[in-house]
């Protein structure tokens, strides 16, 4: 008999614990792929290599000068990013997230970002042949890769808070353990991705330490458990929404807005002034927010 399928099983928190994430509204068909490819019989890491492919095609696609072109571009990048949740999703629904899986899709999602920009930074080299032109775009791929972290560290925090079992680590530091438990193939994808991504998660892992540690000494008039300040630090759910705007998806919805408007320029602009002032914010927000629930527990 085939294994029903379970869509709470594909969700990251418990389903009666999560947050508002603005980018559920970017994966309209998420939850009917995956139900079409668990009872397919499809594997995640092909759900991944799909989710690449698409990508890629999309990079050379968005900036070409033929409409048609680009508007098949946007598409496929547009499910691109839907696909980027349903391998992890259809991983949680048969059971099968794992080590490996975490960072083929981390892996892959470089891939595509690096392809992406560089298909930018060479269109509008043509309009503004400049070298601060180029310059400026792999800053802003740099600062998009920044936000997600920043938003992906929190989300791991919340997920690991709320005792929903994760094969994400907030470091992915290579251990002995790992080296002796894992496969030497899983092990270098590892170290890989430590490369990629390894300085980003220490960056913010230290940004998050002194904030935390600033937070754990505020002087509310009241005694606090450590359980209560890890809940309003890491559960607080309105900052959480607030930082889901910094993920991969919002920054894939302004590449493809740009692609048909043919102004990467102003989504270069968006990305390095906009959003890093809303990652600003919301680090102020999530001070301020935590600070007034931490006085406000009972």
């Amino acid at each position: 008999m085939a294994e029903k399928f379970d869509y709470e099983k594909t969700l990251k928190t418990p389903a009666d614990n999560q947050f508002l994430n603005l980018q559920s509204f970017l994966f309209i068909t998420s939850k009917q792929l995956t139900s079409f490819f668990f009872r397919a019989g499809v594997h995640p890491h092909q759900v991944i290599l799909l989710s690449m492919l698409f990508g890629l095609a999309a990079s050379l696609l968005i900036v070409q000068q033929n409409f048609f072109a680009v508007l098949i571009g946007v598409f496929l990048l547009f499910y691109k990013n839907v696909l980027d949740k349903v391998d992890g999703s259809l991983a949680r629904a048969k059971g099968v997230d794992s080590r490996r899986g975490r960072f083929y899709d981390s892996i892959s999602d470089f891939v595509v970002t690096l392809a992406s920009f560089t298909a930018i930074a060479d269109s509008l080299y043509r309009q503004y042949p400049s070298v601060w032109m180029i310059a400026a775009v792999y800053a802003a791929m740099i600062s998009s890769m920044l936000q997600c972290s920043y938003f992906i560290f929190y989300q791991v925090s919340f997920i690991k808070l709320t005792g929903k079992n994760t094969v994400n680590r907030l470091i992915e530091s290579v251990t002995e353990e790992d080296i002796h438990r894992q496969d030497g193939f899983t092990t270098l994808l590892q170290r890989i991705f430590q490369l990629i991504y390894g300085w980003q998660d220490k960056l913010f892992f230290e940004i998050n330490r002194v904030l935390f540690a600033r937070f754990s000494n505020t002087n509310t008039g009241k005694v606090h458990s450590s359980e209560k300040i890890d809940a309003a630090w890491y559960g607080n759910k309105s900052f959480l929404t607030m930082a889901s705007s910094l993920s991969i998806g919002t920054h894939i919805f302004l590449i493809c807005f740009a692609a048909l408007m043919r102004r990467f320029d102003y989504y270069i602009f968006v990305n390095l002034i906009c959003m890093n002032l809303l990652l600003l914010l919301s680090v102020i927000f999530h001070y301020k927010s935590s600070k007034k629930q931490l006085i406000s527990a009972v």
